[in-house]
């Protein structure tokens, strides 16, 4: 029997495979359509109506809520900003814990400092290397707020008993799915059933734009926050009637039209 290369054997490969290009000439086209607009941004940071951004923006948005099966997508700049826009949404506020696993990227574990949050670390489960729900359970304090479980290397964690968990302690699920796009649970995509779900469009992932990050739930209110934490949202708190959120300060987390127009095209690669 042959033996591995990893053990001493001969490598079937004598050099590295050379970068896959995903960028075809329907994603030069959308780009270069943004291109001659002369509008690379649809973005106004006040009570208007491209407070929710340009066309590209917006028609991404709603053919992401029609592929993934979600009422609401809230598009970002990246799944970082997702995840810190979405522990705002949240209301996280300082002292609240938020249960995270270990074995993920550093973003998971930083979002909720933004807001004054602490990550409590959990270990994972062997089979999928995911949050361990069992183990989840007993973390979970008076203090808890919420949960983010990691859907990693494709698979989806525990997602229907966590949401689960989450629902029957009154605390949040978000799932972070950088890198569980079209995974599925049961009948329903990895993203959408926790509360929020926050996908990755970056070079590394499936669909990508170079950066940026989309936003999914099922819930009007959390949409409402996301859409204003992405843009400047203490600027129309009169306007959207926010004044219950005690962390309602903005950020840029805002999508350009270019980055928009490519998602569309990769979106339409996907079963590709």
């Amino acid at each position: 029997m042959a033996q591995l290369a990893l053990l001493g054997g001969t490598p079937v490969l004598d050099s590295e495979l050379p970068p896959f290009n995903r960028i075809g000439e329907s994603e030069r086209r959308a780009v270069d359509a943004v291109m001659k607009t002369g509008m690379l941004s649809g973005f106004v940071g006040a009570w208007v109506p491209e407070f929710a951004g340009g066309d590209a923006v917006q028609e991404l948005e709603q053919r992401w809520s029609d592929m993934f099966g979600c009422r609401h997508t809230v598009s970002v700049n990246s799944a970082t900003s997702g995840l810190i826009a979405a522990m705002g949404a949240i209301g996280l506020s300082p002292g609240d814990e938020v249960i995270v696993p270990p074995y993920t990227m550093s973003a998971t574990a930083v979002a909720p400092l933004f807001y004054g949050g602490v990550p409590v670390f959990v270990d994972i489960e062997p089979d999928y290397f995911c949050l361990d729900p069992v183990k989840v359970e007993a973390a979970i304090t008076p203090r808890t707020r919420a949960i983010i479980a990691v859907n990693l290397f494709g698979h989806p964690a525990d997602l229907a008993r966590l949401r689960a968990l989450a629902d029957a302690k009154g605390i949040y699920l978000i799932e972070d799915n950088a890198q569980g796009p079209l995974a599925r649970e049961g009948a329903l995509y990895a993203g959408t059933i926790g509360h929020i779900g926050v996908f990755s469009l970056n070079r590394h992932k499936h669909i990508q734009v170079g950066e940026g990050g989309m936003c999914t739930t099922n819930d009007k209110d959390l949409a409402l926050r996301l859409q204003a934490i992405r843009n400047h949202g203490e600027n129309v708190v009169d306007e959207l009637g926010l004044h219950d959120v005690p962390n309602m300060v903005g950020f840029n987390f805002r999508l350009g039209e270019p980055s928009a127009a490519a998602g569309i095209a990769q979106l339409n690669r996907a079963s590709e």
